[in-house]
């Protein structure tokens, strides 16, 4: 069978702006497959960037330019196979489900491996806000949906964070104000350099207020015919904070300077439109900052290397050094007792009888 095209979907933006809600919503698409929060992809591409670019003793190349291996090329072949992976594997899991549904009465035979009805993926890893650059390298063909909610309820919900998952998603009301302002001024870097054809913007209140009109827009985005049953997950509170109603912002702590540019950016949001075409410059902005967080990671793995190399030669020389007190412990405490020894004979032997007469 011919590969299935990687067109996988990611869902962006700050953590407590709708990204599970949204996925939930898609993952109940006939060729849709919802996936829990991945994290790990975005570590991947840069590994993968690493990989490409460290030199191997070929005349200063890597192994794949000298083997002539386009770097699109090279991410593009890692993301098919993920992308098979999970189509696959993803048949498998719903077999087993199957199987245990029908009971051991039922033949395995029964149910059969072919490839899953369902040919597409949504992922929504807020995280990814950081990695759009890294991820469109390992599927050419994604897309990247950037659900904006203002930054007052995205805070408030970031903080109510432990009633949901018994723990904490931020320190405290710097941090959630800092964090939504790096995740959607990110995922907003993402819409300028790629335009609306590679991103969306979503208001989250919109995808509340309404439902349809923005899930058929989001459809007709990714290319998918409308299918009433996304709005199912938007029947029920789903993964909310449950804010209480007695909850109030205005932690002291908090810099004015940071609580302002967030502030100032959700308003803009509100009435400012996604850009039209993609930026040539943003882009390259993208990819600037992409490679520099390669060469980042690569430093720190370097510097991993060298230090852990000449902590092993440090320990190897303790040893020797050890082994050197250790010998001259036990020299020591050899002519010590011949010294005793000595004493000794002297004190039993009579005065002036040497050694060889006794």
């Amino acid at each position: 069978m011919e590969p299935i095209p990687a067109k996988p979907i990611f869902i962006v933006g700050s953590p407590r702006s709708g990204t599970s809600i949204l996925t939930w919503c898609l993952g109940q698409h006939p060729n849709i497959i919802p996936l829990d929060e991945s994290t790990g992809l975005g570590n991947l591409t840069i590994a993968l960037a690493i990989c490409y670019q460290t030199k191997m003793g070929l005349g200063g190349k890597s192994l794949w330019t000298a083997l002539n291996v386009q770097k699109g090329e090279f991410f593009s072949g890692f993301g098919q196979t993920i992308n098979e992976l999970i189509l696959r594997h993803n048949v498998d899991l719903e077999r087993r489900r199957w199987q245990e549904a029908a009971g051991p009465s039922v033949s395995p035979e029964r149910f059969v491996t072919e490839q899953s009805a369902k040919a597409r993926w949504v992922d929504g890893t807020p995280e990814y806000s950081f990695h759009i650059y890294g991820l469109r390298q390992l599927f050419p063909d994604a897309r990247f949906i950037h659900i904006v909610r203002d930054v007052t309820s995205v805070v408030q919900s970031m903080l109510n964070f432990h009633r949901l998952a018994g723990v904490k998603l931020v320190a405290n009301e710097q941090e959630a104000y800092d964090y939504w302002y790096r995740a959607v001024s990110a995922s907003l870097l993402a819409e300028r350099a790629y335009g609306p054809r590679v991103v969306l913007r979503l208001r989250y209140s919109e995808l509340v207020n309404r439902s349809e009109a923005s899930l058929r827009a989001v459809l007709h985005f990714l290319g998918e015919p409308y299918a009433a049953e996304c709005l199912i997950p938007l029947g029920e509170r789903i993964n909310s904070s449950n804010v209480p109603a007695d909850f109030r912002l205005g932690d002291l702590g908090t810099a004015p300077e940071v609580i302002d540019r967030a502030m100032r950016l959700s308003a803009e949001l509100e009435t400012s439109p996604q850009p039209g075409e993609g930026s040539i410059s943003a882009a390259q902005q993208l990819e600037t900052e992409f490679n520099q967080r390669v060469q980042y990671v690569a430093a720190l793995d370097s510097a991993y290397v060298k230090a852990h190399s000449e902590y092993v030669k440090a320990r190897a020389r303790a040893k020797r050094l050890a082994k050197e007190v250790e010998n001259k412990r036990a020299t020591i405490r050899d002519l010590r007792t011949r010294r005793q020894r000595h004493k000794l004979r002297g004190l039993l032997l009579p005065h002036g009888t040497n050694e060889e007469t006794t």
